[in-house]
């Protein structure tokens, strides 16, 4: 599997970069309409929002590169989280999409979401 890559100086992402975790819940319907909502504990879903600002050029193309060559959603990865350094896998990218905006010479900013299933 592969890994994300690193940016800048050993980095997979900058600041103002966040996570978030989620945990799935079941609705069950009564036959009057009201509901009823349990939370699922055994699996969180992890996700990061990665901000990408500032970046440089080659850092930029690296990030290009890996989410082309995973297919965008439909590739599996590992992932290094920024916060406490633990890998994660499998993870996947939440969109098919990726754009980065060209600030000025050789300087990119970009946004990427990032997933994976808790145990």
């Amino acid at each position: 599997m592969a890994d994300f890559p690193e940016i800048g100086r050993y980095a997979v992402a900058q600041y103002l970069s966040s996570f978030e975790l989620l945990w799935p819940a079941t609705v069950q319907t009564a036959v009057d309409g009201s509901e009823q909502r349990f939370v699922r504990r055994a699996r969180a879903m992890k996700t990061w929002n990665i901000r990408l600002d500032w970046l440089r050029e080659d850092d930029a193309d690296k990030v290009w590169k890996f989410f082309t060559e995973q297919g965008g959603r439909a590739g599996g990865f590992r992932f290094r989280d920024p916060w406490t350094n633990e890998w994660h896998e499998p993870c996947w990218f939440d969109t098919d999409d990726l754009a980065f905006v060209h600030l000025s010479e050789g300087v990119f900013q970009g946004n990427l979401v990032i997933s994976t299933q808790e145990i």
